[in-house]
């Protein structure tokens, strides 16, 4: 009974592997997609904020339309190009090849510069909705304060 269950593992590991880490589809790859998608379109958030406090401070109100413009227009003329120069053409398999031949120090710098874009993005979306009550005149009080 063990004996086949260890060799049904066996044959199915390399399955399961692929279907997690799978350099072309894998679990990994589509959270690595969607992460990237993420974070690098909170950056332009900031500005978006910026155009938003700015119309309403001087248009009054907004419909949804306009929000949704506001929004999508700097998004995409940043996202769109880094999409296209990480992801069109599988060319993130290239990059794949160049990374396993790197050392561990570096791999490590990698990864500290990683977690600094990502916390840079969420500094960036809090610092783009203070610029935007700032530009409101909104005094926002904390219950600490």
């Amino acid at each position: 009974m063990k004996k086949r269950y260890y060799d049904n593992m066996r044959k199915s590991q390399p399955q399961l592997d692929d279907l997690f880490y799978g350099k072309k589809s894998g679990f990994s790859i589509g959270l690595a997609h969607h992460n990237f998608g993420a974070f690098y379109s909170i950056y332009p958030c900031i500005f978006s904020f910026v155009i938003e406090g700015l119309y309403i401070k001087f248009n009054g109100e907004m419909n949804t339309f306009v929000i949704l413009v506001i929004f999508a227009i700097p998004v995409g003329i940043c996202y769109i190009p880094a999409y296209k120069a990480v992801f069109s053409n599988d060319k993130y398999l290239q990059y794949f090849k160049l990374f396993e031949k790197e050392d561990e120090h570096w791999h490590k710098k990698w990864k500290r510069i990683t977690t600094a874009f990502i916390l840079g993005a969420i500094a960036s979306i809090i610092f783009g909705v203070y610029l935007c009550f700032t530009i409101l005149d909104v005094k926002v009080r904390f219950p600490w304060m």
